[in-house]
């Protein structure tokens, strides 16, 4: 990945030798939106690795700026991909993406609120194509004031309107939410069986030092003490896991922050 600064802005590149023979890509990310994060790359990982699960229409739920999207529109088997996302700014760097890629005919950015389009003309069109999609990707944000889980079981009991029979969600969940937590989707959402992780790092900080991901540590812990699933954190090694109490008591003591791995998990639509 090389980025390349600019005033308003900064560019993202993708090699064709990184893309595996999906070209040259490159994204604008203009000041106020996001560039690619390490989740970011994960995900655009599982896509280049496992392009031959790639086929048909397809949905990026909460697109940004549209690269997974451009990257999985590139697959030759690929005939259309609908971005979604609540950002009219993220939708409006998108469309510019896609120009700057020549994926005009294969791409669509809707401005929408998960699933629902704002416009009633895309609104419609998604409609029509209910039950026709082979797959959906998705990159999300944690949730507020619950487990920090709950945009990913919207993604999956949407996933189920729009999928045919065997589609796929290629879904980001990183390793701190634990095994049962990922599990549970399947046991929630009927017809959902999960496959299993198809792209991840190596462990990297869950960085305490930012308030943000503190506030979330203390809300995972919180969620643990009434009665949730454990969360799950690195820290000496690969089978020293905490929980989100254990590591919180640890920060307190030492100062040190635990560890994740960020993860793209697949699932498929069985019913």
């Amino acid at each position: 990945m090389i980025r390349e600064i600019r005033t308003g802005g900064d560019y993202s590149h993708l090699n064709e030798e990184t893309t595996k023979g999906l070209g040259n890509l490159k994204f604008y990310h203009p000041m106020g939106t996001f560039s690619l994060t390490p989740a970011s790359n994960i995900l655009l990982k599982a896509i280049i690795d496992n392009q031959n699960l790639f086929s048909g229409i397809g949905i990026d739920w909460g697109c940004g700026v549209g690269c997974l999207a451009l990257l999985a529109a590139r697959i030759k088997s690929v005939r259309k991909i609908y971005g979604l996302d609540i950002s009219e700014q993220n939708i409006d760097a998108a469309v510019i993406n896609t120009d700057i890629n020549n994926l005009n005919e294969k791409v669509h950015f809707m401005i929408a609120d998960s699933y629902k389009p704002y416009s009633p003309e895309n609104r419609a069109e998604l409609e029509r194509l209910k039950g026709k999609f082979n797959f959906i990707l998705a990159n999300p944000p944690s949730s507020h004031g619950d487990d920090g889980f709950e945009f990913r079981r919207t993604i999956l009991k949407g996933s189920k309107d729009y999928l045919i029979g065997d589609g796929i969600v290629l879904l980001n969940i990183s390793l701190q939410y634990g095994i049962k937590r990922v599990e549970s989707l399947c046991n929630e959402i009927e017809g959902v069986e999960y496959l299993g992780i198809t792209a991840s790092s190596g462990f990297v900080p869950f960085d305490l030092s930012r308030p943000d991901l503190l506030d979330c540590l203390n809300i995972y812990a919180r969620e643990e003490q009434n009665g949730g699933y454990l969360y799950s954190f690195g820290m000496d090694g690969d089978d020293d896991f905490l929980s989100a109490q254990e590591a919180l008591d640890l920060h307190k003591k030492t100062g040190r922050s635990p560890l994740t791995k960020w993860q793209t998990h697949i699932f498929i639509n069985k019913a």
